[in-house]
């Protein structure tokens, strides 16, 4: 991953947090972080009983991701505790390695503060820098208007959609809108 310095941010309500790089020695935070927003989030596809992931496990991912130069682990950090994480993984293939997706997380108190654009922010500046990376793609479920708009104002675009892409139960399913964003 490229060196990604720690970067001050502000929310909506005057709070300052620092989004940085996420390091192994953050992997007991970054768990108990993801373990909270799984239990919680209505828009992610991980289910509580698919997430066990071990400490060590995550400590080693994190390891990984900060030795490849097409990966980025970010965390959001407010007085010491993650309130955001985004992680971006490009294509294993030579012909795809060019481009990846991301997933990202806010803790529910600072929704709509200002803390997913930091990352996304983050992410796009990095992406720019980074001379193998030229498209950052993601999925969202269709009716989370608000990360659209967001997605929307820093220049992604929507390239397609996902019929019933996400089923909760046998009557219930979610269509995801595949965007994009290049970064030359």
């Amino acid at each position: 991953m490229e060196k990604v310095e720690p970067k001050l941010f502000q929310t909506k309500n005057g709070q300052t947090f620092y989004v940085k790089a996420a390091l192994p020695e953050d992997a007991e935070k970054i768990l108990a972080f993801n373990k909270a927003i799984i239990s919680e989030a209505p828009y992610l596809v991980t289910t509580e009983a698919e997430f066990n992931i071990t400490y060590d496990q995550e400590k080693e991912l994190l390891k990984q991701m900060a030795d490849d130069k097409g990966k980025l682990a970010i965390i959001a950090e407010y007085q010491g505790e993650v309130i955001g994480f985004l992680d971006f993984h490009n294509g294993h293939k030579e012909r795809t390695k060019h481009q990846g997706a991301f997933g990202m997380s806010v803790a529910g108190i600072f929704r709509n503060q200002g803390v997913g654009k930091a990352l996304l922010t983050v992410l796009l500046e990095w992406a720019k820098g980074n001379p193998l990376i030229e498209k950052v793609c993601l999925e969202v479920f269709a009716d989370h208007s608000n990360a659209i708009c967001l997605y929307k104002k820093l220049g992604f675009a929507e390239e397609g959609r996902k019929v019933k892409a996400i089923k909760i139960d046998s009557e219930t399913y979610h269509d995801l809108i595949v965007m994009a964003h290049f970064t030359n």
